[in-house]
């Protein structure tokens, strides 16, 4: 292939990718909604399906005394209300809303959405076999440590000495996400901040100075 070929097959890309997602896309409405708004709980009578422009939502449980975060939806993620859990803004966002049925229609005669949404879902059920295999055979420490270096090779950044990775979540929702209690989660940082694991830069930051070290800590029980 020519250069100017390659230049052609260079530039014909970004067009297919913002085709799919218009074709993704139309029929959605979107919506702004502050933070801490409950967009659907378990008695919700509306059955839509939303993809996350920005921002971050929360998919949980919630018992009389306990929540349990299921995942957060970002950018790009997509979920159905038709589910018994409750779900809501942590932070101001943005997302597009349709109808089930209208989706269903959408799907069953618009051939090029498939491949989008097979890729988008295929990562929701990752996430949750994720979350059932950490449960049911990792202990919190590997639960945290896997945690962890995911978020670090999802949003962190490579820096000469390690990496930086973001920590906007709380340590409450991390633990509830994890399944364990914020003490646990707290107690675990301080100890692998002792340990030279990591180093806390702000707030809302740590520094890993070894992947590796993190994903050694994160095997499941034998």
């Amino acid at each position: 292939m020519n250069q100017s070929m390659h230049a052609h097959a260079h530039l014909a890309r970004p067009d297919l990718a913002a085709t799919a997602h218009e074709a993704l896309l139309a029929g959605f409405t979107l919506r702004e909604l502050p933070k801490g708004y409950l967009l659907s709980t378990p008695e919700s009578p509306h059955n839509q399906v939303l993809m996350v422009h920005s921002g971050r939502l929360r998919v949980y449980l919630a018992g009389d005394n306990r929540e349990l975060n299921l995942s957060f939806l970002e950018a790009g993620d997509i979920y159905t209300t038709h589910t018994p859990t409750y779900v809501e803004a942590v932070v101001p966002s943005s997302i597009w809303l349709i109808d089930t049925p209208t989706f269903a229609r959408k799907l069953a005669t618009d051939p090029s959405v498939t491949p989008a949404m097979m890729r988008v879902m295929g990562r929701l059920l990752s996430n949750a076999v994720g979350l059932i295999e950490d449960l049911a055979f990792r202990e919190v420490p590997a639960r945290l440590a896997r945690f962890l270096w995911q978020l670090a090779e999802r949003r962190g950044h490579r820096l000469e000495h390690g990496w930086l990775v973001p920590l906007d979540f709380s340590m409450q929702d991390i633990a509830s996400l994890l399944g364990t209690t914020r003490q646990s989660v707290s107690s675990l940082i301080n100890q692998w901040e002792r340990e030279g694991v990591l180093q806390r830069q702000s707030r809302r930051s740590l520094l890993v100075p070894s992947l590796d070290s993190l994903k050694a800590r994160s095997s499941p029980v034998p």
